[in-house]
């Protein structure tokens, strides 16, 4: 079984420009925004920004603009879970176990270094990371 911890972020899409969002959410709601915790060669190639909250994250992701040809990650074509669209991601007890059983349920996934994804049934896309506060050793 799978062992959820906490919640780790939820995230949203944005189709319209970047700054245009953050605009909306930081310069006109007044939302804080905390450091982007991800690999550099990933922050390089998704844009967006993490909006804090008390209990949590919410992250806003450049994907699809109207009119342009979506520009996924080679090493994401073709596999479950879409991390430059909506999402939740969970930290987990043990990475390396969420894989084991994933694949002992014949669950379709992907692995990005300390990062899994995954889709529900529906088609969501549901991450999975390591919760730093436990070590999974």
């Amino acid at each position: 079984m799978i062992k959820i911890t906490r919640l780790n972020h939820s995230a949203i899409g944005c189709r319209v420009d970047v700054e245009e969002m953050h605009r909306f959410y930081v310069d006109i709601l007044g939302v804080n925004t905390s450091e982007r915790d991800i690999p550099e060669h990933l922050a390089a190639l998704i844009p967006g920004f993490w909006m804090q909250f008390p209990n949590g994250q919410v992250h806003v992701i450049q994907c699809d603009k109207p009119g342009e040809e979506r520009k996924v990650l080679k090493e994401l074509a073709g596999k479950p879970g879409d991390p430059m669209g909506p999402h939740t991601a969970f930290y987990v007890e043990d990475i390396d176990a969420v894989e084991t059983h994933l694949t002992a349920n014949n669950i379709a996934y992907h692995r990005m270094d300390q990062f899994i994804f995954s889709s529900d049934p529906e088609g969501n896309t549901v991450e999975f990371q390591q919760d730093p506060e436990i070590s999974s050793d």
